[in-house]
């Protein structure tokens, strides 16, 4: 459930430290992690399987490696990193960092005691909202840089599996432009900046760790 900037920067923050011990295609590495989101059929593309709370789902991770996991392709290894992000974010910062009251259909954030509905809080007046806040935060203190996203093709590679390679009409590209085309002032009402930032970072640190036994 990250936004397309939190995952480009778990990219890039993964690639640098995996090329410190593994020989790993940088362009197919980064096209891998953006393929999952540009799937038609995103319950098979993201194995969802119900989180730790009701009303959230996250990658069935077994199966994810079981697939994914393949040190010989960074292609299907990108698509792996991309949905490790998404299984460790929800259970690890997202669900934690909210008071989840379903019964009165409200999100709570106990930081600031602000409260949302939760239409409103899956909206671009909540957490999408948030993100974009977020995105030019993270481009401008250097978390990631744009520039490699010049190399990486429009139309992505195909993987040879059929949940990834049906794919939405609109590129990556397109969706990336619209999604940086919002501009919001950071507020911090739902994230906080550095929290998201260092969990973000201890998740790379983590998908690292376990590569570097594996390899």
């Amino acid at each position: 459930m990250p936004g397309w900037i939190e995952h480009i920067y778990f990219a890039q923050t993964v690639y640098r430290d995996l090329s410190e011990f593994t020989n790993i295609d940088k362009i197919d590495f980064i096209s891998g992690n953006l393929i999952p989101d540009l799937s038609k059929d995103k319950k098979q593309s993201h194995y969802r399987k119900k989180a730790s709370i009701e009303g959230f789902f996250v990658p069935r991770l077994d199966d994810v490696k079981k697939d994914l996991f393949d040190l010989k392709s960074p292609l299907k290894l990108g698509i792996y990193c991309h949905l490790y992000l998404d299984y460790y974010f929800i259970e690890n910062f997202l669900i934690p960092e909210f008071i989840w009251d379903f019964e009165n259909m409200t999100v709570i954030n106990p930081r600031n005691n602000k409260q949302w509905s939760a239409k409103d809080f899956f909206s671009n007046k909540g957490m999408y909202g948030a993100y974009s806040e977020i995105n030019h935060l993270l481009i401008r203190d250097g978390y990631l840089n744009l520039s490699i996203m010049d190399e990486i093709p429009e139309i992505l590679p195909n993987t040879g599996m059929s949940i990834f390679d049906i794919r939405i009409e609109k590129t990556w590209k397109e969706d990336l432009l619209q999604y940086l085309a919002v501009k919001k002032e950071y507020t911090g009402d739902i994230f906080d900046y550095n929290r998201l930032c260092n969990c973000i970072k201890q998740i790379s640190d983590q998908f690292v760790e376990e590569i570097a036994i594996l390899s």
